[in-house]
């Protein structure tokens, strides 16, 4: 089957050193902001008496999430320092076998850096058999066996989608503003890569070879509410993606109740198999 994944980074692929910004309650109930490393978030967000969301809304916790912080930087430093997160291992499984990859994130940057950011992983980061296992899988899908590395690994991202949901020009491509809830933008973000996995397996496949056989598209997110969200936004009745696109088999993982378990996912089960 052919598949192609999605992914949030923060919390879900790795921890950086981002803060989240909460308010904690303190003597006589006076709440006062503090910031705690995102492997805090994980435990501490469930203590909701103690701590709570800056004026009880998630996104003003992410504030410096919005930042011009570097997010080459930030999420290298994570990846040296090993500090991955549940979906890290099925990132890794999709550049294996060359499965398109969506990036989906709150994060400000833009689309180029990214893509940069991506491309200094698959360099830098993979480990030569993965690296050469990516390669393999770009001929076999190209049928190019005598490409250059250097241009398949081109190739291989720009069949990539990325989708930074808090960048103005990015949302201004997808008919969404900064005002629109983040669950709205990463569903209109994440339709988008639906198409563009179409599209990817069209060119490389043709349009014959789709004919009956289904594509898995999978998402993983570590905000309950945002695949929330999008579980509605697909099963929704005559109206929702399923419906408008009955060859792709969707699968979506929470991982924001993981807590302090890495490497455990928690599946959001499809109607199709309800």
């Amino acid at each position: 089957m052919l598949k192609s994944y999605a992914f949030d980074v923060d919390s879900n692929l790795v921890f950086t050193d981002t803060k989240i910004i909460l308010e904690k309650k303190w003597a006589n109930n006076i709440r006062i902001p503090i910031d705690v490393s995102q492997e805090e978030y994980e435990i501490v967000k469930f203590d909701t008496v103690n701590y709570r969301h800056v004026d009880n809304d998630i996104e003003n916790s992410m504030a410096n999430f919005k930042s011009s912080w570097n997010f080459e930087q930030d999420i290298l430093h994570a990846i040296t320092q090993k500090k991955f997160w549940p979906s890290w291992n099925k990132f890794i499984e999709a550049h294996r076998y060359a499965s398109p990859i969506g990036i989906i994130t709150a994060r400000w940057h833009s689309v180029e850096e990214l893509k940069n950011t991506h491309k200094k992983i698959i360099m830098e980061f993979l480990t030569e058999g993965q690296r050469e296992d990516l390669l393999y899988s770009m001929k076999e899908r190209l049928g190019q066996y005598k490409t250059s590395d250097e241009e398949l690994i081109e190739d291989y991202l720009n069949n990539n989608y990325y989708a930074p949901c808090s960048h103005k020009e990015y949302l201004v491509s997808i008919g969404k503003k900064l005002s629109d809830p983040m669950s709205d933008r990463k569903n209109a973000a994440f339709e988008q890569f639906v198409l563009h996995t179409k599209k990817v397996f069209e060119t490389s496949y043709g349009k014959d070879f789709l004919t009956k056989r289904k594509i898995r598209v999978g998402f993983s997110d570590d905000t309950s509410k945002n695949i929330d969200w999008l579980h509605d936004y697909i099963y929704t009745k005559d109206i929702g993606l399923m419906r408008k696109y009955p060859e792709i088999l969707f699968r979506m993982y929470d991982t924001g109740e993981v807590k302090a378990k890495p490497n455990k996912y928690t599946y959001k089960n499809t109607k199709e198999e309800e």
